[in-house]
């Protein structure tokens, strides 16, 4: 019992110096585990400024340094619109537009949004009479009597308004001449028979419908 537990003892240290000399001659390292350190968050760098619009929210003053002691080089009005041209510092802010310089920043305000373009109105197209219609507009501002004849003395069967239309029965219009110089035409519409188109070398009471 006791040479058995011996020769368990030697095979232990046996095993011990083979496995040293492993790692020794093969370079066989033993891993170890490497200390993470929390990563610090990154902070962003401010954003710049320069070429974002502003406009002044009163009448200013443009200086050539970044004082209130230094020359004045233009007034703006309010709402002028300006470039920036630096993140500016002590209260001022250099400009490059519409004048170079420097304002103060208590001036400024947010430019807002552009005003909407004003539509351009689409003009309305002039009718166009369509030849051979027989539509007829009236413009005798008085109206006109249709008669059952072309006579000033012919029973009325009907009338028409200022601007109302008037249908012909035939294109040229079917015309005849009264006893007393009057132009007679022939309509169907809005009742049969003849409305008066005024005298020869007159004003006309019927025009082409648009």
């Amino acid at each position: 019992m006791v040479e058995m537990t011996q020769k368990i003892s030697r095979l232990d240290r046996a095993a011990g110096v083979f496995a040293a000399v492993a790692i020794v001659t093969t370079g066989i390292s033993i891993p170890a585990f490497a200390q993470s350190t929390p990563s610090q968050p990154s902070q962003s760098a401010p954003s710049s400024l320069i070429g974002q619009c502003r406009a002044v929210n009163k009448v200013v003053s443009v200086y050539k340094q970044a004082a209130a002691t230094s020359p004045v080089v233009s007034t703006l009005k309010a709402n002028t619109q300006v470039t920036l041209a630096d993140n500016g510092s002590g209260g001022f802010i250099g400009i490059s537009s519409p004048v170079s310089g420097y304002v103060q920043t208590a001036n400024l305000k947010s430019c807002g949004k552009p005003p909407a373009p004003t539509p351009t109105p689409t003009p309305t197209p002039t009718p166009t009479p369509t030849p051979g219609s027989t539509c007829r507009r009236v413009v005798q501002p008085l109206g006109l009597a249709i008669r059952k004849e072309a006579s000033s003395d012919s029973v009325t069967v009907g009338g028409a308004a200022y601007l109302d239309q008037v249908y012909l029965t035939t294109t040229p219009p079917t015309v005849k001449t009264g006893a007393d110089g009057r132009n007679w035409v022939q309509i169907s519409k809005p009742a049969a028979g003849w409305v008066s188109n005024g005298f020869k070398g007159g004003n006309s009471n019927l025009i082409m419908c648009p």
